[in-house]
């Protein structure tokens, strides 16, 4: 950040609007440029959401990791214009961040979700949906990092069971996982996972090439556990 910007932010401070949540869902025009006024007025924001907000990129992405560092959730998805640099800027945030979709942010890489799980330690939840050059890096790291995480989905992404397997052997904790669309997963990936998180309550297999046995395997250890699926032999 410039030192202009820095002195406009100091301008402002006397016009905080005390918001603890932002719902900016489909607001197609908003741009950094806006993004910068509310996070310049609303450095108190928790919650704060911008599915489908198309216009912004990085630069409004670390006018909110700057002034918003109390952020605790975050929506960015659909934001196709966001890179790796942004998610490093949101990674500064640190452990206050429990919450983060980036979820169809096709631009998004191993190398900003490495910095992401490095910083926010104390993640819940965490959407990668459609991020396909995240993979098997990214998973080692977060269960290195994250290992309490709740709630998972790398549906598309580039992991295989290699990377399934070091997830489930360091994040007991899951209990929303989903492999949607996985092409590399196998049934040793899912039953390892079956095994080793025994509190998981939805497990989203849909257009993975699975085998009856995997499903099986989940409905013996996982007993409480919704399965997700589109194999009609699973039953």
């Amino acid at each position: 950040l410039t030192p202009q910007i820095m002195q406009q932010a100091t301008a402002h401070h006397l016009r905080q609007i005390y918001l603890r949540t932002l719902d900016m869902t489909d607001c197609y025009a908003l741009e950094d440029e806006g993004l910068q006024v509310i996070a310049t007025h609303c450095s108190q924001l928790q919650f704060l959401y911008l599915r489908r907000c198309v216009r912004i990129g990085d630069a409004g992405l670390q006018y909110i990791a700057y002034y918003c560092s109390g952020l605790k959730e975050l929506s960015i998805s659909d934001c196709k214009k966001v890179t790796d640099f942004g998610v490093c800027e949101l990674a500064k945030i640190g452990t206050n961040l429990r919450y983060l979709s980036v979820a169809k942010c096709d631009k998004i890489s191993d190398v900003g979700i490495i910095q992401l799980c490095k910083h926010c330690t104390k993640l819940r939840y965490l959407n990668l949906r459609g991020c396909e050059a995240v993979s098997d890096d990214s998973m080692d790291v977060l269960a290195r990092h994250c290992s309490k995480i709740k709630s998972l989905d790398i549906g598309k992404c580039d992991v295989t069971d290699e990377g399934l397997c070091v997830l489930a052997q360091n994040c007991p904790q899951l209990k929303k996982l989903s492999l949607k669309s996985c092409d590399a997963i196998t049934d040793a990936g899912v039953k390892f996972v079956a095994k080793s998180c025994r509190q998981l309550q939805q497990f989203n297999i849909q257009d993975c090439h699975l085998t009856v046995d995997a499903y099986r395997t989940i409905k013996k250890y996982c007993k409480k556990c919704f399965i997700e699926h589109t194999n009609p032999g699973f039953y």
